[in-house]
């Protein structure tokens, strides 16, 4: 496969480069270490007999005695022989493990005689005459050195909370020598749903508890979890409370008094901490919000490289510093998030600060360094000249759509990602977001896969991702593991294949989802059934990978089916049971996406019965690349909307919204729409009459933030009932500055309506920017002048041009103030507000008074004027000179038009030939 290849081939080099960055790495402190030495083979247990004891000091805490306890209960599942934990100080009779310090070690001058720091999870697995000693630096490097050896050596792999693999090994024997292993991040989360299940995660040598697991306390034997992540984000307003530093969603960054109340309200609540035995850290970061800056926050962004980012640092360092003077070893979080990813310039931050990296808007199916994450992945190293304490947040889930449930195949972008960061000595940290919380569900999908394989590559990402997702797909999936593998290379394989993006919000109707990929994918599940039968719980664990291909299937079934009697393939959808499967396998499920997550919302989309839409008229002779439709079940919906059947929608089936309702309550996300191009916007609505007049109200649609403002629709243009294509009148473009970005549907306040529904919405490509007709070479149908052109007073001329055997021409007319030739209003040219563009053309000008000018007209929706903007004047008696107007596209702009003109007090003719327009970066 491709991508097999594209990996093995990332790995190398990062294997190479890894090499360039050691030394520096080692100077932080911070290197992963894996060093090995020694080949002695140690027999453990032969044939029911033990031959090693496992001895831990009477003076051990909890967690290094709860780590020996588990070393002696596996050996014993594995070998089958009985090992015993002896708690003494007393010397072993006989060949033993010594878990932790003990006084035994040190007639071998063991107790971790190492000349590399280990930090608080590192430790050494080392042997010397009878003895096998695990020991760490902390309690905590101890237990991963048992954990690490139970897997690395012995073989015993907790694949998930509830699957762990006991190899068989009546002569169990290892090799050990003297290993090193100090992990490459300081601070490891996969953040899944996993029943808050700590021991789990210290097996795979996971160290992070965050969000909600922090309210779980720990069993004895599993407390002393990572802190290098202060607690608490977007929490800007409940740390500076009173509303009127409140501004554009922020705080007032700049304003001395902000930064008072916020360093003395965080040396408060650390204090808190502090008095009930809590670290001494506290998050200070931005809401979940954009942020209209206010002036003097908007002029210190300026000055430090335009981005957002610098206020909030400003303040945030500015805050740490003041904290840092009462409470010398505080320390203090922050988010780079949305408007404040991009890294400001001429700036420092403290020591104490920690910021996470949380870049929400890449693709999440490519690596963080890959094609198309350029803008995201070139902030690692100016982020890391600012500081070196940071921490990634990747996104590993989708949120909306068909939310966790929905195949997400991002393992190759997420290994490439993390082997790409581990390169940049300055990230300290990674936390892996596969749900939004608790409520997410268990163990579907490909969430325990990547959280099994991210475990390693954190630990260590000089590892082989092939040989990792192929040992845990073995292990976990067994007799079936053959077809499970398959599917996974082939959904990856599409959403290569296909160009799309994973988002957090990536459509069901996505082109990786593809009726191909969907029939290969329930194929091979039926294989994987088949050869899983004999077994419930791994016939489980395939069913609940298969998850997220039935849910593709039965909401896109109608659709599949046309395609496959099209084609004649046999495909017996079998939604019945399908749905039956489906339903007995997420019943105990709390959520399945973060807004709107019910599963009974889930089921009640699932079982509306839906047609196979028809092509909208629109988009009937366009090719297929062009078009993009998303369906209802693609919507976000609030305040009641719902989706619900309808015979008149394209599908049978559209999101019902009341008319009382003043919310906005049927959404679309803009991360379902292409990052690439522009596109025009059609929704196809349709209302439910009330009692309105033809001039009333009946709805609204806009794009939040508001660029351009709402657009209003009357009770008589709808009024019929029947569903209508409506215009979006502007087009869209991907922003990368706009995090939160999404088209928003509300009825009118006018009570004009019942009901507003909406079926479906059509983007169709806009082609770049181009000039109809720019050399005047084409006649018009009415001639004689140029097709698509009007000649107010203008000639067009066949004698003279720069190009081709056209122009058009201005004679003088001192009775005329504005003698012009412009774009006919059938052939403006559309554009995107916010976007700048060059308009040229080329004037030859034979005046040797007045002046000549190339111009450009704004339009907007009601085809009303907006703004000109003109070239300063043509040279006189000049003969063919380029000329252009530079431009950016008002807010409200839907078109231009390109104007030639000359005033009253030209004394010769003036032409204008090939003219064209363009976007400027």
């Amino acid at each position: 496969m491709v991508t097999r290849r594209k990996i093995a081939a990332g790995i190398l080099m990062l294997v190479a480069a890894s090499f360039l960055f050691y030394s520096l790495a080692l100077a932080e402190g911070n290197a992963w270490l894996n060093k090995t030495n020694g080949n002695g083979k140690k027999v453990l247990a032969h044939n029911g007999n033990v031959m090693y004891s496992v001895y831990v000091s009477e003076s051990a805490d909890a967690i290094v005695k709860h780590a020996a306890q588990e070393l002696a209960d596996y050996l014993t599942q594995v070998s089958g022989a009985p090992f015993d934990l002896t708690i003494s100080d007393g010397t072993p009779i006989g060949p033993a493990f010594l878990v932790g310090q003990h006084p035994a070690a040190d007639s071998f001058a063991l107790q971790g005689n190492h000349a590399e720091p280990l930090g608080e999870d590192g430790f050494i697995i080392q042997s010397a005459g009878p003895y096998i000693q695990i020991i760490g630096s902390s309690s905590r490097g101890t237990m991963n050195g048992v954990n690490y050896f139970l897997d690395r050596y012995v073989g015993v792999k907790w694949f998930s909370p509830t699957y762990t693999f006991i190899p068989d090994k009546p002569k169990l024997k290892v090799s050990v020598g003297y290993d090193v292993q100090i992990p490459r991040f300081q601070y490891r989360e996969m953040f899944v749903n996993d029943g808050n299940n700590e021991q789990f995660r210290a097996h795979n040598l996971l160290n992070g508890k965050s969000h909600y697991r922090t309210q779980t306390p720990s069993a004895a034997g599993l407390n002393s979890w990572s802190d290098y992540v202060p607690t608490g984000v977007h929490n800007f307003h409940a740390l500076v409370t009173d509303s009127v530093y409140h501004s554009g969603g922020q705080l007032l960054a700049m304003d001395e008094e902000v930064r008072r109340i916020a360093a003395q309200t965080l040396v408060s609540r650390i204090g808190q901490r502090q008095a009930n035995g809590l670290d001494p850290s506290y998050g200070f970061s931005q809401q979940d919000a954009a942020w209209v800056p206010d002036p003097a926050s908007r002029s210190f962004a300026d000055a430090h490289g335009g981005t957002l980012a610098a206020p909030i640092l400003d303040m945030v360092g500015d805050v740490a510093s003041r904290v840092q003077t009462q409470i010398p070893d505080a320390r203090i979080g922050t988010l780079a998030y949305q408007f404040s990813y991009p890294a400001p310039t001429g700036l420092t931050l403290p020591d104490n600060v920690v910021v996470t990296l949380a870049p929400i808007d890449k693709d999440h199916g490519k690596s963080l360094d890959g094609a198309g994450n350029e803008r995201d992945g070139q902030q690692i190293a100016k982020w890391a000249a600012l500081s070196d304490q940071l921490v990634f947040w990747d996104y590993l889930t989708n949120f909306s759509g068909g939310g966790y449930l929905q195949p997400y195949p991002n393992l190759y972008a997420m290994a490439d990602t993390i082997q790409f960061l581990a390169l940049s000595p300055a990230v300290k940290g990674y936390f892996g977001q596969q749900t939004g919380g608790a409520r997410g569900p268990v163990g579907v999908g490909f969430d325990e896969l990547r959280t099994w394989v991210g475990a390693r590559l954190l630990w260590n990402p000089d590892e082989d991702v092939n040989a990792l997702i192929e040992e845990f797909i073995n292990g976990y999936y067994g007799a079936a593991s053959s077809s499970v593998s398959e599917y996974i290379e082939a959904i990856h394989q599409s959403l290569e294949d296909s160009g799309a993006s994973l988002t957090t919000s990536t459509p069901i109707s996505s082109p990786y989802l593809s009726f191909d990929t969907m029939h290969q994918a329930d194929g091979l599940f039926e294989q994987a059934e088949a050869a899983a039968a004999g077994d419930p719980a791994l016939l489980d664990r395939v069913r609940r990978m298969r998850i997220g291909v039935d849910l593709i299937i039965l909401h896109r079934r109608a659709e599949f089916a046309q395609v496959a009697g099209e084609r004649n393939i046999v495909w017996n959808l079998d939604t019945t049971n399908r749905l039956q499967r489906f339903k007995s396998l997420t019943q105990n499920m709390q959520s399945f996406r973060i807004e709107n997550g019910e599963l009974a919302q889930l089921y009640q989309l699932l079982e509306v019965e839906r047609s196979s839409s028809p092509i909208p008229d629109i988009v009937q002779n366009l090719p297929d690349e062009d078009w993009i439709e998303l369906q209802d079940y693609d919507f976000r919906l609030h305040a009641g909307a719902a989706v619900v059947q309808d015979v008149k929608a394209s599908d049978q089936a559209a999101a019902r919204l009341s008319g009382s309702s003043t919310a906005w309550g049927i959404q679309m996300n803009h991360t379902n729409l292409p990052r690439e191009g522009r596109w025009k916007l059609y929704a196809y609505v349709r209302v439910d009459p009330g009692s309105g007049s033809s001039g009333a109200g009946a709805f609204r649609f806009g794009l939040y933030p508001s660029q351009p403002a709402p657009v209003g629709v009357t009770f008589g243009e709808v009024s019929d009932g029947e569903y209508h294509a409506i215009e979006m009148p502007w087009v869209y473009k991907f922003n990368p500055e706009l995090s939160v970005h999404y088209l928003w549907f509300q009825p009118a306040a006018s009570g004009a309506i019942h009901n507003l529904y909406v079926d479906r919405i059509v983007a169709v490509r806009e082609k770049p920017p181009a000039a109809y007709n720019p050399g005047f070479e084409t006649i018009a149908p009415g001639g004689p002048y140029p097709d698509g052109w009007q000649t107010a007073g203008g000639v067009w001329d066949s004698g003279t041009a720069h190009g081709g055997s056209r122009s058009i021409r201005l004679n003088p007319e001192p009775a005329n103030a504005f003698h012009v030739i412009y774009t006919g209003a059938t052939k403006w040219i559309p554009v995107v507000p916010g976007q700048k563009y060059q308009v040229k053309g080329w004037i030859k000008n034979n005046s040797t008074n007045g002046n000549v000018s190339l111009g450009v007209r704004q339009i907007n929706a009601s085809n009303g004027s907006i703004s000109y903007s003109w070239h300063p004047g043509a040279l006189p008696s000049s003969d063919w000179t380029p000329y252009t107007v530079t431009f950016t596209a008002a807010p409200t702009a839907r078109y231009v038009s390109i104007y030639f003109k000359s005033d009253q007090q030209t004394d010769g003719p003036a032409w204008l030939d090939d003219v064209s327009i363009e976007e400027v970066p």
